[in-house]
């Protein structure tokens, strides 16, 4: 589906997030969630897959055979749509960010990736999970549900916890 009219701009500030499943030739993205810096929905669409699905990977994708079943929207169809939302001024949010740029099979330069911002106790390889950042920094559950995550509770967490890390920040002077 193409983007809402009027989106595009020269810059922007952009939450994403990805679910991905399991085929043939390894994971691959079944949806896509962008929002804006008000947590307003800019672009989403599941996508089929290219490859036979192996593993529609529903308890942590929250993404169904029937959810997929009638859905023409291609990776390409995607790449194409979100060309013209993103510009390269523009900045990227998400969670473990590089998972699913590579699901996307875009390169950004201008990411903010909220596993960095907010670093696991032990310092790398360690990374903490959205849930435990969401609820300790934002007192805010999510990923409660038994179907699975939804690409846009995730987008719009990321989204908050750097507005909420930007207003801290700002607040202490640096």
């Amino acid at each position: 589906p193409p983007p809402p009219r009027g989106r595009r701009s020269s810059f922007g500030v952009f939450s994403l997030d990805c679910e991905m499943c399991y085929t043939t030739q390894g994971l691959e993205l079944t949806r896509v969630t962008v929002i804006d810096h008000t947590c307003s929905l800019v672009y989403e669409s599941f996508v089929t897959p290219a490859n036979p699905i192996l593993d529609y990977n529903t308890r942590f994708s929250g993404i169904s055979e029937e959810q997929l079943r009638h859905t023409k929207t291609t990776l390409a169809d995607v790449q194409r749509s979100l060309l013209k939302i993103f510009s390269r001024q523009s900045i990227l949010i998400g969670h473990s960010l590089e998972s699913d740029l590579r699901a996307l099979q875009i390169i950004h330069g201008r990411v903010v990736d909220t596993s960095v911002v907010f670093p696991h106790r032990q310092g790398l390889p360690y990374k903490r999970s959205l849930k435990n950042v969401t609820l300790e920094v934002l007192q805010k559950i999510i990923q409660d549900s038994e179907d699975g995550h939804d690409s846009r509770e995730d987008a719009e967490a990321c989204m908050l916890l750097m507005l909420h890390k930007v207003r801290q920040d700002s607040s202490r002077g640096r």
